[in-house]
């Protein structure tokens, strides 16, 4: 499913948020997402608005950040390719805010990332489907394995990958972008392709469409 995507960074000055966050004993950012989902011709198809507080250092750090944030956009029906892209666009400005000299005395900097999707003339009729979410009987029905314990419902492909590597790193789970390690709980869906149990189920929620193939599921 073809999209355009369009989305912006910008520091915000929230007082009544940040005097709210004014007992927090850590230095923090304030990041809020404004999504919206438009059809070809402009009509708002879905839109949100969410919130995170995390600490500045841990938001920064390379360990915790990219999760954050990917977890973050994770119900935007973007592609996960966009997300890589705009996952190192918004860590690169939290930086550059961090550092500002505007902001070191700062306990509290306020974010605010603007998402744009567009469904394209090609996809239009699909547009609205994209949100609809899976049932609730289908994402209880998902198989689910702690990795290395049972691989053996996990697709072909995706278990030579499984067996071929060393257990200090697996593959990457598309919707956080983390990688899948050993004894954490991974599910399979009737496409093949596998992620993280609490990852997928998150994005089930919200839509029925995979993540990487866009093969439709149950609603």
């Amino acid at each position: 499913m073809a999209s355009n995507y369009c989305f912006k960074i910008k520091q915000e000055q929230d007082s009544t948020l940040e005097q709210l966050c004014s007992s927090i004993p850590h230095h923090v950012f304030i990041i809020g997402l404004a999504f919206q989902y438009v059809s070809p011709q402009g009509t708002t198809l879905e839109s949100f608005h969410r919130s995170l507080i995390c600490r500045r250092d841990w938001f920064l750090s390379q360990e915790y950040g990219p999760k954050a944030v990917s977890l973050m956009l994770a119900n935007t029906g973007a592609s996960p390719d966009f997300l890589r892209t705009a996952i190192d666009d918004i860590l690169s400005f939290a930086w550059e805010i961090n550092t500002d000299p505007f902001n070191l005395r700062r306990q509290t900097i306020t974010l605010l990332v603007e998402l744009l999707v567009q469904a394209t003339d090609d996809d239009g009729s699909l547009a609205a489907l994209n949100f609809k979410p899976a049932s609730r009987s289908f994402i209880q029905s998902l198989k689910r394995v702690k990795l290395g314990e049972d691989e053996a419902f996990l697709p072909l492909k995706k278990r030579g990958r499984i067996e071929g590597l060393s257990s200090r790193k697996q593959w990457e789970c598309s919707i956080c972008l983390d990688e899948v390690l050993e004894g954490e709980e991974v599910a399979s869906m009737p496409c093949g392709h596998v992620y993280h149990s609490h990852c997928i189920v998150r994005w089930l929620e919200t839509s029925h469409l995979c993540p990487l193939c866009r093969h439709q599921m149950p609603c």
